[in-house]
Formats: structure tokens, C-alpha cells, sequence
């Protein structure tokens, strides 16, 4: 049975439950934190920003067996035949969850991200740091997602323009855009719905000095409207390579390419392409899954 954008949003909002004021909450916390020295790694602060706006279209997120969390909650009682889902559910009900302090909604979230694939956003925090250390003026970010570095940017008062395939997030945007903008002395934020490798960024005057993005990990993430790709070497052919040479090539000279990529393609494409980087920076966040380990990698131009 297919849902409707209606039904989706109820289901977000019992997992998450984030009202306007907390949004304005965050956002205010956030900007009193951008001239922090440093910051505990587990700090959410800024988040709430960014599941307010693009949570819903997060859950759309496929992974493993080719499933969201829509189709997950939708058919879990065909989910729980499998043996992994069905103890996990137990475990939640006897140990985890015992005292019954969350609710059913929260619970199968869980479960899914230990079971099917946890979808991580890039934490605004994460990109204030890098912001705050590289003092870029203009931002291009091809790889927008679910808007961490736009919510960090707009703290940081730095223009932002970012683009991402997904049209699930075309309203997130607009509605994100304009908050955010609201928040700035100027209209600092662009967010577009655009194919970011056929798009032409030579037309972003005048010119950007920071490329900045943590684009989608082979096979792990199945975004909505996203390309799919039949092997690693198509989509290093077809996609690493011409938006990170691209990107790079409309940099202005003494800018940073800052990517947030996993060793993997680290090692595969961005070593051929630019060399060994400059500097290197933990992302200070879970895993994805298993052994994908992250790391911000900085380039200058």
C-alpha cells in the first residue's frame, strides 16, 4: 500500500517531533557556538534545523533490500520472518525499551538503522568548523543533501549556493531557503533542484572560493529521483570525475575543494585527480555502515 505525503509526515513527526520554536531554538544555539574553540563530537546542536525541513524526504532514503523506512514500517510484519529484525524487536521490547519510554514510531527507526541502513546528515556544527577555519566568502556545495553545510553556512553569514538531483526535496528547499534567509543579513542561501553533472558552474558569479560536499557513497545510499549506477568504475566514470574535475576547474585560484568522502574513494579517484591532500579532518561522526570510515579531505587551489 503506497502512502501519501500526509501520512509520511505523521510518521515523521512521531519519530521526530520538532516544533517551529525549537527550530528557532537551534538556530540561535547554533549561532552562539560558531566562535567555539571546540565542541564535544556528540553535540546535536543545529540539527534540528535540518530534520525540521528534510526529515520526511530522508525516510525515502533506500537501503538495504532495496527498502525505506516507509516500506519497512508498511510491511513490518513480513520484516519480522527474518530472524535479525524479529530479535532486535525483541531486544527493544524486554531490555531496550522495557520501560516502554519510546514509542513505536521511534522504535522501528532504530531498528531499521541497525537492520537496513542508518541515513546520517551532515551535521551543521561539522560545517561551521570547517567554515570557521578556511574563511570562505562564497560556497558551492554540488552534493546539497539535506542541508547541514547550508544551515552552517547561513550561521557563519557566508554565501551558499547548492544543488542536489533530488526533486523529493524541491519544497524542503524553498521552505529551508527561506528560513534560513530570514536569519541573514542578506539572501545568502541558494538551494536549487539540478543535475549537478551536467550543470554549468561557470555561470555562478562571480565565482565561488570554497567547493564543499559529501556527495553519495557507492551503493550505499539509494537517494530518491537519484541515478543508479551498475558498478564502482561507472560511477567513478560517470559521476566522481566529471563533477569533482569540473568543480575544481571553476574554483577560484586559493580556494578549497573540501570533501567529505569515505578511503575508498579517497584512494580510487580523488588521488589521481588532485594528489595527496593538503589536510585532512575527522568528521567526528558515527560510521555509515560497517567499515566506511570518514574523513573531511582539503585541497587549495
Amino acid at each position: 500500500m503506497q502512502m501519501n505525503d500526509n501520512e509520511k509526515q505523521i510518521i515523521a513527526n512521531k519519530i521526530k517531533c520538532i516544533s517551529e520554536e525549537d527550530v528557532k531554538n537551534d538556530y540561535e544555539m547554533l549561532k552562539n557556538m560558531v566562535t567555539a574553540v571546540e565542541f564535544n563530537e556528540r553535540c546535536r546542536v543545529g540539527n534540528n534545523v535540518v530534520d525540521f525541513f528534510t526529515f520526511r524526504e530522508r525516510l525515502e532514503t533506500r537501503g538495504k533490500y532495496n527498502i525505506n523506512f516507509y516500506d519497512f514500517f508498511t510491511n513490518i510484519e513480513e520484516f519480522k520472518k527474518k530472524k535479525f529484525i524479529q530479535t532486535m524487536l525483541t531486544y527493544y521490547e524486554t531490555t531496550k525499551n522495557a520501560r516502554g519510554l519510546k514509542n513505536e514510531y521511534v522504535v522501528l527507526k532504530e531498528v531499521y538503522n541497525i537492520c537496513i541502513s542508518a541515513i546520517n546528515i551532515f551535521r551543521p556544527l561539522i560545517a561551521v568548523e570547517v567554515y570557521q577555519r578556511f574563511k570562505p566568502t562564497r560556497i558551492l556545495d554540488f552534493s546539497a543533501g539535506w542541508g547541514g553545510r547550508a544551515v552552517g553556512a547561513a550561521v557563519c553569514n557566508i554565501s551558499y549556493f547548492g544543488i542536489d538531483i533530488n526533486k523529493g526535496l524541491h519544497d524542503p528547499y524553498n521552505k529551508m531557503s527561506a528560513f534560513l534567509n530570514s536569519n541573514t543579513s542578506s539572501s545568502l542561501i541558494n538551494l536549487f533542484i539540478a543535475d549537478a553533472v551536467t550543470f554549468d558552474y561557470s555561470t555562478i558569479a562571480p565565482g565561488y572560493d570554497m567547493v564543499f560536499t559529501s556527495p553519495p557513497y557507492y551503493f550505499i545510499e539509494k537517494y530518491s529521483h537519484n541515478e543508479s549506477y551498475m558498478s564502482k568504475d561507472e560511477m567513478d566514470q560517470k559521476f566522481y570525475i566529471p563533477i569533482f574535475s569540473n568543480t575544481y576547474k571553476h574554483l577560484l585560484p586559493g580556494g578549497h575543494f573540501v570533501l567529505n568522502v569515505n578511503k575508498e574513494i579517497y584512494e580510487r579517484v580523488c588521488l589521481a585527480l588532485f594528489g595527496p591532500a593538503e589536510q585532512t579532518m575527522n568528521c567526528k561522526k558515527s560510521k555509515r555502515q560497517n567499515d566506511y570510515r570518514e574523513m573531511i579531505y582539503i585541497w587549495t587551489k
